[in-house]
């Protein structure tokens, strides 16, 4: 006798349909979440392709006889982006910008429909919003671009120099001025007046640039300051608000240890004996040195080496004896942890 097969009662069924629905509940926002954080991870991709392009963008300019004369803006729509010249490689936006200045600064904002992924200029990584529909560029500390440089033209206001002094305009600026400068559209940096001669001010930065750096003499070659000034314009070269200038270094020293050097085109110099002398007595003249002791003048010491501003206020030379007792001149090249301090001339 042949035995009745038997299916699945109601209960079983629904037992089942509960189960699924459980595993559903769990699993679906699981792989939604996977799925969107891999999409995520893919346009973060591509923002940083964009920026890699932006960045290539701009080293191909600087080759170019005039540089990168003005900011540019590129903007991305499905289609595209323009204006031409942005090797982005893949897939570009839904939409969104990117800025590169002058000096190569870079800030974005553009979102896939789902984020919007931002960059200041001044910051080395991006950020991820899920507000996309309000996805707009960063301010950062981007400026007006300057029109026109000269000292009126690029100052400007902080909490260093609060207001601009009328002298910047008319007048004689009196040494120890201050002064907050726009060296690039980005960057603001502050100085202090050394001299107002025949309407070109001079004024030095109030703080040491870079890190430390020698003398250029190296056993019983007197070559003069060349590091120190190689190093200085390596440091201030993207100061392109700043108006170039020439300029020749000679040593103040009696004996001459090193020849005339001519330096064509620069935004800074280094400051002088003569004129260290003039704002030696002002804390200003060597504040902010952090880790360094000093930074370096234009004379020579008649020992192959050259006079500083120490941190305490002093003037001292390589042909000095340590605190150990040992002759500075013997260690060829020692540079007492020393900096430069960038040195401007401009026209009101």
């Amino acid at each position: 006798m042949k035995q009745k097969r038997r299916g699945f009662t109601l209960i079983e069924l629904l037992a089942v349909i509960v189960i699924l629905a459980i595993i559903a509940l769990i699993a679906v926002p699981v792989i939604m979440n996977i799925i969107s954080e891999a999409r995520k991870s893919s346009f973060k991709d591509t923002a940083y392709g964009i920026i890699s392009a932006g960045e290539m963008y701009y080293a191909e300019k600087l080759l170019d006889p005039n540089g990168m004369t003005e900011t540019v803006e590129f903007t991305f729509t499905e289609d595209g982006v323009s204006p031409s010249g942005l090797n982005v490689k893949g897939s570009t936006p839904k939409s969104g910008s990117m800025k590169i200045t002058t000096d190569g600064k870079i800030t974005l904002a553009i979102t896939n429909g789902e984020v919007c992924i931002t960059k200041d200029y001044d910051a080395s990584e991006i950020e991820t919003a899920e507000e996309f529909e309000s996805c707009e560029l960063g301010t950062g500390e981007m400026l007006e671009p300057v029109t026109e440089k000269s000292l009126s033209g690029i100052a400007t206001t902080n909490d260093f120099a609060t207001s601009v002094d009328v002298c910047a305009t008319s007048g004689t600026c009196v040494v120890g001025t201050r002064f907050a400068l726009r060296v690039t559209d980005t960057e603001i940096q502050n100085f202090y007046v050394v001299s107002d001669i025949d309407n070109k001010v001079t004024l030095i930065m109030d703080r040491n640039i870079g890190s430390s750096v020698d003398w250029a003499y190296r056993c019983g070659e007197a070559t003069g300051p060349i590091a120190a000034i190689e190093y200085l314009e390596s440091q201030t070269k993207n100061w392109t608000n700043v108006p170039e200038f020439n300029y020749v270094y000679l040593d103040e020293n009696e004996e001459k240890e090193y020849e005339d050097i001519m330096r064509n085109n620069i935004h800074a110099r280094l400051l002088t004996y003569k004129e260290a002398e003039n704002i030696i007595s002002n804390y200003w003249a060597y504040e902010n040195l952090d880790n360094l002791e000093g930074y370096w003048l234009t004379r020579s010491s008649g020992g192959n080496y050259a006079w500083g501003i120490f941190n305490d206020g002093s003037f001292k030379n390589g042909s000095d004896v340590d605190e150990e007792g040992t002759d500075m001149e013997s260690q060829c090249g020692s540079s007492y942890n020393f900096g430069v301090r960038p040195v401007i001339e401009i026209l009101k």
